[in-house]
C-alpha cells in the first residue's frame, strides 16, 4: 500500500500551512483574551479583599466604642475617603491607587466610629501620619501630601502623590 505524497502537491501544503497558522493565530488570541479576563478578576478580587478588611475594621471600631459606651450621642467619624488630585498627570493606574488607598486607611484605621470633636482636635496628628510616611507599592516608592482634608462623618482627605526615586 503507497501512501501519496501530500507535501509534494502545492495545495495540501497550503491547507496544511493554513492549519497551522490558524491554530498559533487562535492560541494567540486565546491567550490574549484569558489574560485581559484574569486580569479584570485578580483587580476585582483585590478591590473585594480591600473592602472587606475596611468593613471589618470599622465593624471592629465601632464595636469598641458602643462598648465603652457613653449616655450622649455625639456625631461620630463613620468612614474614610481618599482622592488623588495629580493621579492622571503622573499616569498611576487604578490598581496602584487602590493599594495607595488601603495603606492610607490602614494608616488611619483607628478613626472610624471616634467622636467628631475629638479627630477635629487631632487635624495635624493625621496629617503628619499620613505625609510622613513613604509607601511601598509594586517597587515603586510614593510620598503623599494632603492638599486637603475635611473633617465631618466622612472624613475626606484629597491627596497629591510624589514618586520617590
Amino acid at each position: 500500500m503507497h501512501f501519496p505524497h501530500y507535501h509534494k502537491k502545492k495545495e495540501w501544503r497550503r491547507l496544511f500551512a493554513g492549519i497551522v497558522l490558524g491554530a498559533v493565530i487562535g492560541y494567540a488570541v486565546f491567550i490574549y483574551i484569558h489574560g485581559e479576563l484574569q486580569e479584570k478578576y485578580t483587580e476585582e478580587h483585590i478591590e473585594m479583599t480591600a473592602k472587606m478588611s475596611e468593613l471589618e475594621a470599622k465593624y471592629e471600631g465601632l464595636l469598641n466604642n458602643q462598648e465603652q459606651g457613653t449616655d450622649q450621642k455625639p456625631l461620630t467619624v463613620t468612614d474614610l475617603a481618599v482622592s488623588y488630585t495629580n493621579a492622571k498627570k503622573l499616569e498611576v493606574d487604578l490598581l496602584t491607587q487602590h493599594q495607595l488607598t488601603t495603606l492610607v486607611k490602614d494608616q488611619l484605621s483607628t478613626i472610624p466610629g471616634k467622636d467628631i470633636t475629638v479627630i477635629a482636635d487631632q487635624v495635624d496628628l493625621m496629617i503628619s501620619t499620613v505625609e510622613n510616611k513613604n509607601y511601598v507599592v509594586d517597587d515603586f516608592t510614593y510620598e503623599l501630601k494632603v492638599t486637603r482634608l475635611i473633617v465631618s462623618e466622612v472624613i475626606t482627605l484629597n491627596l497629591e502623590i510624589k514618586l520617590v526615586r
